[in-house]
């Protein structure tokens, strides 16, 4: 077995991907097309293909593509519910395309958005909610949040920024909403190295989205119609992505593989708790949470794993509210379900590139950690 540590994530590349890769890379530095080139269209039909949506767009970033879609949907000055166990570029984007912010807990079992804090929050000034599929884990509660929202008029973004794969009822996550945002960064299921991508059966708001991205440019890319920013995917980065989104379903069956390991090795054992996934769900299992007893020393438990070569992360940590950007906002709010399991949860290392072996030292570790 390998001395490295055991990394909580990375990004996985097989060898014969790799040769491929290169032979790709140098046809488009010889022919000097290095955006907008016919490998982002490849690479946006593959995922609009593998999600059954009519519309995928390529941009730079996950916030990136979060922060058109709610430029399109004119948040300025309303309020946007989100939920507070998401990354901190969800919210941020939230700002930047002018909206507020308002944080809904979660359920301590799922992690995921509780539809219950999700209604108490709803006033006339709400416009919209980003649904937050954790982990990689779809929200269990997504039909009672889609009925939220339907009932009070409210467009429904789906973060579907760990979920690449997972899939409720055979269908897709990313499709649910009026809108979903996916991410390519290097820690995720599948990744260009960083972007990200807009999906939506909107032709309207992709049709925005394709404009905005380039300065806000109409025909010809010099006529300029609206403000917009530069937010392309380049070439190099498209040709990342076709070779990974030809392996999506081998990564999440691999991923799926560890996760049952992990699963029949940690619900044996007293004070810890996994996260389990509905019988018509599959997650994509971008992190794998293990949640701690209330009497376990997180930070001991933390050391001792690194000290046997393994890397543990959150998913997260502190979670948005409690974040100082975000504290002198949310000052006297108290979202106690996360705060209290989220305090307690760690990730394990969750990758392609894991073997048998160092997934059976993962368990072996964490035993040893919490004797």
């Amino acid at each position: 077995m390998s001395q490295e540590i055991l990394r909580s994530s990375r990004p996985f590349f097989p060898k014969e991907d790799i040769f491929a890769i290169l032979s790709d890379l140098a046809v488009v530095l010889e022919k000097g097309q290095l955006r907008n080139g016919k490998n982002l269209k490849i690479f946006e039909k593959m995922v609009s293909d593998y999600l059954g949506i009519k519309h995928a767009v390529a941009l730079d970033s996950d916030s990136s593509a979060l922060e058109t879609a709610l430029q399109y949907y004119k948040v300025k000055d309303r309020e946007v519910i989100v939920s507070t166990n998401s990354f901190i570029s969800i919210p941020n984007s939230v700002l930047y395309a002018g909206g507020k912010i308002v944080f809904a807990d979660i359920r301590k079992e799922t992690l995921s958005m509780n539809p219950t804090d999700l209604y108490r929050k709803v006033t006339d000034k709400t416009c919209g909610v980003i649904v937050t599929h954790i982990a990689g884990f779809p929200n269990s509660d997504l039909k009672e949040i889609q009925e939220i929202c339907q009932n009070n008029n409210l467009f429904l973004i789906e973060d579907a920024t760990h979920a690449m794969g997972a899939t409720i009822s055979k269908q897709k996550a990313g499709t649910f909403g009026a809108a979903a945002i996916f991410a390519f960064t290097p820690t995720k299921v599948t990744t260009t190295g960083e972007g990200g991508m807009l999906v939506t059966n909107n032709t309207e708001l992709a049709d925005y989205t394709r404009l905005y991205s380039y300065y806000g440019s109409g025909p010809g890319k010099t006529n300029f119609v609206n403000l917009g920013r530069h937010m392309m995917l380049p070439e190099i980065a498209a040709i990342l992505g076709i070779y990974q989104m030809k392996r999506v379903e081998e990564f999440v069956a691999r991923r799926n593989q560890i996760a049952d390991v992990y699963n029949e090795a940690f619900d044996q054992i007293d004070g810890l708790s996994t996260i389990r996934v509905p019988k018509d769900s599959r997650c994509s299992y971008y992190k794998y949470p293990l949640i701690l007893g209330p009497d376990m020393n997180k930070a001991e438990i933390q050391k001792s794993l690194l000290n046997n070569r393994v890397e543990t992360g959150t998913v997260f940590y502190p979670p948005c509210h409690m974040q100082t950007v975000y504290r002198s906002q949310t000052k006297g709010l108290a979202l106690p379900d996360a705060e209290d399991v989220l305090a307690r949860t760690i990730t394990l290392p969750m990758h392609t590139a894991l073997t048998n072996k160092d997934v059976s030292h993962v368990v072996a570790s964490v035993k040893n950690a919490i004797r």
